[in-house]
């Protein structure tokens, strides 16, 4: 019985709610509270159409001028129309209600009256119609306020004035002044976009517009970028967030409002961020991860991070490095990175207490100390396996940060790992097999290698060609290091073509090989002459009469360009017919390269501390990578230093120009994309072969050029030797 009782019980509380909530469904909505915000305009005579906004104005009552009542002509909930009834003076205007009386305002019978404007919205500079009555006035001109601030009147008559909105006026009424007599009309909306950000990135960045006077719905805001249009996401008075729409071009950003178009600041595009290389892909909470890349935000907050989908916070932010610190208790995954919303995915990352931030050096040799910088490592030397592309090394020290080793005898480039009990962690790059030896001669040695030793170029089989000034020989030196003239007859001056054991030259200035084989030489004397010589050993003359010819150079497409001192830079085409493609000065002591665009990176002077660039297009050069002053610095190319007088441009198999750096004995790489440069190789003043770190180099290197495999061998002048840089 108990149990049937508290069923019934229910049954008629489920029967109560129901038709409460049936009787909620079916009353009349809430009417909006009856208020005034705003009237226009203050003036006029009678019969003048007066607005009044607000709220709950479908409410009944009664609009009083003074103790005369107006006629309503229309009404709705939030705006009435009324006409003003015959009265003097100033009087009282209220909305009369059963219940209350709502002072809106003063209203002035007067000739003057501002009856309306048009655009009502718009931008600083822009014009507005304004209409009314008794502007005209022959003793004092009409003044016209926007909000307050003074704006520009372009022209009167007695019922139309065209005014200039002013900069910076806000939103507010306009007002007429007329020779002491004053009149208000409805309020001017001003439009500005006052900023954007963030300012770069690409289509569906989200982009949030800064400025006043925008509409309160999506829809009543057109946003376009570069005349593409936009799709808003979020509204305010004061700021709007949009998508940059696909397509996107670089160009400013202008919103549109009841068709008056406001323009903004521009918006770049830039590529999406790509990931170089993530130090260290594993570790413990609190360490330092740095992030190597392009396209990266230099503003922290406009890169996004994340490690397994958790977000970590950027504490420091270039256009090419971001550095975070390691939260802990993200799980293994993959390091993302977004920059104003554009998504780079990097590589996996461990989330546990081992791991490599640095390995220094990062080539080397068999028997080279390499020292591993990191976390998680055991103090007990034996408890971490150190290995080299899968060969043991010997830890010969361990603290719980660093490891020192030897790298094994039987070393070759691949990745380096270390083991900790059942953890692994793996090196950031690769560990390249990589060193400096010597191919041929060196001090004491009896070499013809010297200060006459000008071109040096390889062929496609890895044999080394190093031409002279002085003896009019080119000599061939092979793989193993065997010399001999293999062109020219030795202090023989000439220009004799015809087969290599016939063949006479002047003083050689420069040597370059094509894919095909095929040898260019640039020699001064007897005909200023550009000669070729064939694979078979055919030598002709391909072109006579260059005075000054110096460098020879190639582009992608094997097309022959040279080097003329004060004269500039000419193209050779295969013809013989020649074309100016520089005309100031470039070097020769610096041989060109071509990047895989065309541009041109060369010396413009002998003892200049920065390369100069020439775009493929024929603009003028400008001071590219480095600073007039000379020093030692990587980084961007604008603060970049290099020593005085470069001595060799060549362009590596990934398209980066390589330069050799004389005065600070290094190899410097330029990132043709980045902007950036770094160190590839940095020795020490003297003689001396082994790893990077132990090589030495005389100052007064005189050529460069790259192998096939990617090796680079220089004219070490001094030490009367050809060296060989390996990177793998």
């Amino acid at each position: 019985m108990k149990k049937i009782i508290t069923y019934l019980i229910s049954l008629v509380l489920i029967v109560f709610i129901g038709l409460t909530e049936a009787c909620k469904k079916n009353d009349p909505p809430i009417a909006a509270s009856l208020a005034v915000r705003s009237y226009y305009p203050n003036s006029g005579n009678a019969g003048t159409l007066i607005t009044i906004q607000g709220t709950g104005l479908l409410a009944k009552g009664t609009v009083m001028f003074g103790d005369k009542a107006a006629e309503v002509l229309n009404f709705n909930d939030t705006s009435m129309v009324v006409r003003a009834p015959e009265n003097e003076a100033t009087v009282k205007l209220t909305l009369v209600t059963t219940d209350k009386t709502i002072n809106i305002g003063n209203y002035t019978y007067q000739q003057l009256s501002v009856h309306g404007f048009s655009p009502m919205n718009g931008a600083a500079g822009m014009q507005i119609r304004i209409s009314g009555e008794g502007f005209g006035n022959t003793h004092s001109p009409a003044v016209v306020t926007i909000n307050g601030v003074s704006a520009s009147v372009v022209s009167v008559s007695d019922t139309l004035i065209v005014a200039e909105v002013p900069e910076k006026a806000g939103s507010g009424p306009v007002m007429v002044a007329v020779d002491g007599k004053t009149s208000s009309g409805a309020n001017f909306r001003f439009q500005s976009v006052t900023g954007i950000k963030p300012r770069t990135g690409g289509a569906g960045t989200k982009v949030t517009i800064s400025g006043e006077g925008f509409e309160g719905t999506a829809a009543g805001n057109i946003v376009d970028f570069n005349g593409k249009a936009a799709k808003v996401l979020e509204v305010s008075a004061t700021n709007l967030v949009v998508e940059a729409p696909e397509g996107v071009a670089t160009g400013p950003v202008a919103v549109t409002i009841n068709g008056q178009k406001t323009t903004g600041p521009a918006f770049t595009t830039v590529p999406p961020p790509t990931i170089v290389s993530v130090t260290p892909l594993s570790g413990p909470k609190g360490l330092d991860m740095t992030i190597n890349g392009i396209n990266f935000s230099t503003l922290p907050e406009e890169n996004v991070v994340t490690i397994n989908g958790t977000a970590v916070p950027v504490k420091t932010a270039t256009a090419t490095r971001l550095t975070l610190i390691l939260p802990g208790g993200t799980g293994d995954g993959k390091v993302m990175v977004s920059v104003n919303d554009q998504k780079v995915e990097g590589p996996q990352f461990k989330d546990q207490n081992l791991g490599i931030t640095l390995v220094n050096p990062a080539t080397g040799l068999a028997g080279t100390k390499v020292t591993i910088t990191g976390a998680g490592f055991s103090a007990v030397a034996e408890e971490n396996i150190v290995t080299f592309n899968g060969v043991a090394a010997i830890v010969e020290s361990a603290t719980e940060t660093s490891l020192v080793v030897t790298t094994p005898a039987n070393l070759t480039s691949g990745q380096l790992v270390v083991k900790r009990a059942a953890l692994e962690a793996r090196a950031p790059n690769e560990f390249f097999r990589a060193g400096v030896q010597t191919l041929y001669g060196g001090p004491g040695t009896g070499s013809f290698i010297g200060g006459s030793s000008s071109g040096i170029a390889i062929d496609s089989k890895g044999n080394v060609y190093v031409s002279s000034r002085s003896d009019r020989t080119i000599r061939k030196i092979t793989p193993d290091g065997q010399a001999v003239i293999w062109a020219g007859k030795l202090n023989e001056f000439g220009s004799e073509d015809g087969p290599l054991s016939a063949a006479t030259f002047g003083s050689i200035n420069g040597i370059v090989i094509d894919a095909s084989d095929n040898m260019y030489v640039a020699e001064s004397n007897y005909a200023n002459n550009i000669r070729k010589i064939t694979p078979n050993g055919m030598v002709t003359t391909l072109k006579t009469g260059l005075p000054y010819a110096g460098r020879v150079f190639l582009n992608k497409a094997g097309e022959l360009y040279i080097t003329q001192m004060y004269q500039g830079i000419l193209k050779v085409h295969a013809n013989g017919a020649t074309e100016k493609v520089f005309g100031a000065t470039a070097s020769d002591a610096c041989s060109p390269a071509f990047d895989l665009a065309g541009n041109i990176y060369f010396l413009n002077d002998d003892y200049n501390t920065y390369i100069s660039f020439l775009p493929a297009r024929g603009a003028a050069i400008i001071e590219y990578i480095g600073q007039s002053e000379g020093g030692y610095q990587d980084g961007p190319r604008s603060s970049a230093l290099l020593g005085a007088a470069p001595s060799g441009l060549v362009l590596d198999g990934e398209g980066n120009l390589l330069i050799w750096d004389k005065w600070n004995y290094s190899v410097r790489k330029y990132n043709v994309v980045s902007g950036e440069v770094t160190t590839m190789m940095k020795a020490a003043s003297g003689y001396g072969d082994g790893a990077f770190d132990q090589a030495k180099f005389s100052p007064f290197v005189t050529g460069m050029a790259i192998g096939k495999d990617g090796s680079i061998y220089v004219i070490d002048a001094n030490n009367s030797a050809v060296r060989k840089l390996f990177l793998r």
